[in-house]
């Protein structure tokens, strides 16, 4: 066998070979997707290249059994015998096979290539819908984000300024059931920010939903009722409050009646309702420089 013929049966073994694993790989996904068409389509293709590849002269054997099949009926009835055709005919049937083979190969690696870019093509557009996926789940979540925000703002306000907001003092009492449903929602949005399942974004957007909801609704209620909810007793303790903060923020009183009336509007609404820390501090910063000034 000339190096030729060699060179060309190693390079058609190789890309046959390699064309066959793939076509398997690609038949064995199919079957795993139930795609029967395809898995047939494949296998029938892993017949075909195998036969290419280990018997590439297979096309010639056929094509000249079928030329001398004439000739053997010929030759077996009457008349003189005639010697059956040999190699000598003429016919270069070494080069030709060397040739088909070597088309077989490049034709093999041709559909390899073609099948590599076809997988690599999928692989992109996966990649981009993935991609854009995330980017709108990113967007999503920024938006929940910023309207749970907005809810835990507006009550974070309510708490520093309390003592300004005596009208709605419902929402902090924690005994009435609007705050405490909002109280509730609060917390399960705090936790559902936080969530690491991979349906975290929808508890998040749900309970971000139902914080909103208990948001108004508590608000709605506060502003309604004002302190017309509580005994009479606590509701003339904060109208005495009232009447005590505003002369605790006028600034042309005298500074030590300004002093008292503060701790005695403090002292008033504590036996309400608790007062947040930071809200005595907010108003206590606020009164300090015009107390220090007059």
């Amino acid at each position: 066998m000339s190096p030729t013929s060699t060179t060309a049966t190693w390079l058609l073994s190789l890309a046959g070979s390699g064309m066959c694993l793939f076509l398997a790989v690609q038949a064995f996904r199919f079957w795993i997707a139930r795609d029967w068409p395809r898995v047939c389509t494949t296998l029938a293709a892993v017949l075909v290249v195998t036969a290419v590849v280990w018997r590439p002269t297979l096309p010639l054997e056929l094509a000249g059994k079928l030329r001398t099949s004439p000739r053997k009926d010929l030759n077996a009835g009457p008349g003189p015998q005639q010697h059956a055709p040999t190699s000598a005919d003429g016919l270069p049937w070494g080069t030709i096979a060397i040739v088909l083979g070597v088309t077989a190969a490049a034709l093999a690696l041709l559909l390899t290539a073609l099948a590599l870019a076809a997988a690599a093509r999928r692989r992109r557009e996966r990649s981009r819908q993935q991609a854009r996926h995330a980017d709108e789940l990113a967007r999503r979540r920024t938006d929940l984000e910023a309207r749970h925000d907005a809810v835990r703002d507006a009550y974070g306000d309510f708490e520093m300024n309390l003592l300004d907001n005596l009208h709605r003092l419902a929402l902090a009492d924690v005994n009435v059931a609007q705050t405490a449903r909002l109280i509730d929602a609060l917390d399960a949005a705090r936790d559902a920010r936080i969530g690491t399942t991979h349906d975290a974004l929808d508890a998040y957007r749900k309970a971000v939903t139902a914080l909103e909801l208990a948001w108004k609704s508590a608000d709605h209620h506060a502003r309604t009722t004002g302190a017309g909810y509580l005994p009479p007793s606590e509701r003339r303790n904060i109208e005495q409050a009232q009447a005590a903060l505003a002369v605790a923020l006028d600034e042309r009183g005298y500074t030590p009646q300004r002093q008292l009336a503060l701790r005695r509007a403090l002292t008033l609404i504590e036996s309400v309702i608790p007062v947040p820390q930071k809200a005595i501090a907010a108003l206590e910063s606020s009164t300090r420089p015009a107390l220090a000034k007059s």
